[in-house]
């Protein structure tokens, strides 16, 4: 049986499943009462449990790792501090109302924070030297940090489903690095003469 045309649905490479009708009497004895239509035509996909975004988030994402160079324990001041991470997807399973869930999620951005300074957002993930793209330098001497926040979109497919689904919205984790001093140096000229 194929919907009415106001009643046309795209299930992609399934087939609109037909309207559920039901009647009920109430008891034995008593007369059938009328047909009365309980669903729409749908889709075989509505049928499958939702990942929502509460259940996106409690997720255990990996928080993206943390690179900083160099990587000594101290910088110097007034001088590029370079930083950067991983682009990696992860895979996680998880469950969704008893249904096995297998859930990818991708880092689709890097917010970067370094010590004190105001935070920017990068695409990607940065570089080591020497094509790195992410570095600030440290204006001011003493403790510092690196703080990396990423934002994780995701995908999923439950069991018994082929067709991936996107997750509406997004999580985030946070990286903090060791903290490590800024440190002045001072040259000095020496006669060897």
């Amino acid at each position: 049986m194929v919907p009415p045309e106001d009643q046309r649905l795209d299930c992609g490479d399934d087939e609109p499943q037909e309207p559920w009708w039901s009647r009920t009497r109430t008891d034995p004895a008593a007369a059938w009462g009328a047909w009365a239509q309980r669903t729409d035509w749908y889709c075989p996909v509505d049928l499958l449990p939702t990942l929502t975004l509460e259940d996106f988030r409690r997720l255990p994402i990996s928080p993206s790792s943390l690179t900083i160079q160099p990587d000594r324990g101290w910088v110097l001041v007034n001088k590029e501090t370079i930083a950067y991470s991983d682009g990696d997807e992860q895979t996680l399973r998880t469950e969704v109302l008893g249904v096995g869930v297998d859930v990818v999620v991708k880092p689709e951005s890097f917010t970067w924070t370094f010590g004190g300074g105001a935070p920017f957002t990068t695409k990607g993930p940065g570089h080591p030297y020497p094509k790195h793209d992410v570095a600030q330098a440290f204006t001011h001497l003493g403790k510092a940090a690196i703080t990396l926040t990423t934002t994780w979109s995701g995908r999923y497919r439950v069991d018994g489903s082929a067709q991936w689904r996107d997750v509406a919205g997004t999580a985030t984790t946070t990286t903090t690095s060791q903290p490590f001093e800024v440190v002045e140096r001072r040259s000095v000229l020496v006669d060897r003469g």
